[in-house]
């Protein structure tokens, strides 16, 4: 069977002799690792969880969660990951939709569940203290105590959901997204076969667990032999310290996480030289970036996806420099259009439009709500409400959310090219572009700017570099800021920008 749950059963290395998972000073091998996944699953369903019923867990980065989330699904379950940073009001609304029937969390999330589990009484079966990011709790324990032998399980089909994934964005609700069994199996396989990538590495997995990316490199990495070094803390300095004691080879983090841990070692030189690449993605990644760790000898990767989509394409150095603020090459299953957003017509190459795929990798659509699934599931494709382009080579160009276009007197400004400009800037760490109400165009840009402490940068100088590189319509009014408003993955959250704009 061409499923997530065959992998699980069949892939899963069973050596005595690799490491598997690592947080803090506990380590399990691949064969210890397998054994407490079965263990938990034959737990799992003694305990009358069954294939289709749901499993949440708020739990964060370390061996108990990763136990949990294949124990899940290797019997079918439908593992929901929830955000360790919502409030207690927002994951009562998240839980009280998926209507779990067994609840993981962790020590320090007792008192926030003691709050929200009263309202899921009615279909709990089964509520578990798992511990911390680097102990368990004797009640985690006492479920790992069979004989860990593969369980008998009910088999799941190509279409069944794997994971109930809220959508991350930074307006609106979040959707319960349905990524199915066949959907990641295929995903997995595609990208065993073009990298080895992840085979046999030292992960440092510092990027949160209940992130779209993070899981895809728990999938891809535990049929590969990954050694997963768990933390739950993202300091960059600590970060380091990690990477020289464990010898980190690859990370996988949010672009702005790259920044801050540049600027770090910059400052405490740690030794990084086992790092052999690593990889970036979720939201624009600076060209200027990238260029700053080639210029220390590491390759920052970076990929393209969704939730709904999981890859689309990814870019490393070796597609070339020139093609780095790109969003790479389509993998080889996924097909790319460009659409007008509008008549849904297939644009010219390089004509600017949205971004729409499809692929073998595609969710089969947003739980309970149909509407929403008919917007941007249209007869196979995937419209990712993205305007980009394709060049003539073939590479993705993303130039921003369709909601975030700026109509400045009929022209269209994309945030994504002034953000790359300024960001080439000497001294600027991060950027944000957003569009504000202007009398006599509708909207102009205005740049919110986080400096690296560089002192004696001026707009004047800012406003130099871009009038030498942009359009003059194109050039934004600038504020120097402390720090851009994220939401709890890292990505910028723009509405708040644009009303801090219209309020100064």
């Amino acid at each position: 069977m061409k499923t997530l749950q065959h992998l699980i059963l069949h892939d899963i290395s069973n050596s005595e002799e690799i490491e598997a998972v690592k947080s803090g000073a506990h380590t399990l091998t691949y064969a210890e690792y397998r054994k407490r996944i079965n263990q938990l699953a034959q737990a799992l369903l003694d305990k009358g969880i069954k294939k289709g019923d749901r499993v949440a867990m708020l739990c964060k980065n370390g061996h108990a969660s990763s136990i949990v989330m294949f124990a899940a699904l290797e019997i079918g379950a439908v593992v929901v990951p929830v955000s360790w940073q919502l409030t207690p009001y927002e994951m009562k609304g998240i839980l009280a939709a998926c209507e779990p029937k067994a609840v993981f969390y962790g020590t320090e999330f007792k008192e926030i569940m003691e709050e929200v589990l009263p309202a899921l009484e009615s279909s709990l079966k089964l509520k578990v203290v798992t511990g911390t990011a680097v102990e368990t709790t004797p009640e985690f324990d006492a479920l790992l105590t069979g004989s860990g032998d593969t369980p008998d399980v009910e088999t799941v089909s190509e279409n069944d959901t794997a994971l109930l994934m809220f959508t991350s964005g930074t307006t609106g609700n979040p959707k319960r997204c349905m990524v199915t069994h066949g959907g990641i199996y295929n995903y997995v396989n595609a990208t065993l076969a073009y990298t080895g990538r992840m085979q046999h590495v030292r992960f440092l997995a510092c990027h949160p667990n209940y992130h779209t990316s993070a899981i895809i490199c728990q999938m891809v990495g535990t049929m590969s032999g990954t050694t997963f070094v768990m933390t739950d803390n993202q300091d960059p300095l600590e970060n380091l310290k990690l990477i020289e004691k464990e010898k980190i080879q690859t990370v996988m983090a949010l672009p702005v996480y790259y920044t801050y841990l540049l600027k770090a070692w910059e400052t405490h030189q740690t030794d990084i030289s086992s790092i052999v690449y690593m990889m970036t993605g979720g939201t624009k990644v600076p060209s200027s970036l990238i260029q700053q760790y080639q210029d220390i000898g590491i390759p920052l990767m970076h990929g393209y996806g969704s939730t709904e989509a999981w890859g689309i394409s990814s870019w490393n150095p070796q597609m070339g420099m020139d093609k780095a603020a790109s969003a790479g090459k389509p993998m080889e299953e996924v097909d790319v259009r460009v659409v007008d957003p509008e008549t849904g017509e297939v644009l010219p190459q390089g004509s600017i439009g949205e971004v729409v795929v499809t692929s073998p990798f595609l969710f089969k659509g947003y739980e309970g709500n149909e509407e929403a699934t008919r917007k941007v599931l249209k007869d196979g494709w995937f419209h990712t409400g993205d305007s980009g382009y394709v060049d003539e080579d073939g590479f993705i160009f993303i130039t921003g959310r369709y909601k975030d276009v700026i109509i400045y007197g009929g022209d269209n400004i994309y945030p994504d090219q002034i953000e790359e400009v300024i960001q080439q800037v000497p001294g600027i760490l991060e950027t944000a572009v957003v569009g504000i109400p202007d009398p006599l165009y509708g909207e102009k840009p205005k740049a919110f700017i986080v400096t690296n402490g560089r002192e004696g940068l001026t707009e004047e100088e800012v406003t130099r570099f871009l009038q030498e590189r942009l359009a003059a319509f194109k050039i934004p009014e600038i504020e120097f800021v402390s720090e851009l408003p994220k939401n709890n993955l890292g990505k910028v959250k723009k509405d708040v920008l644009r009303k801090q704009a219209v309020r100064s």
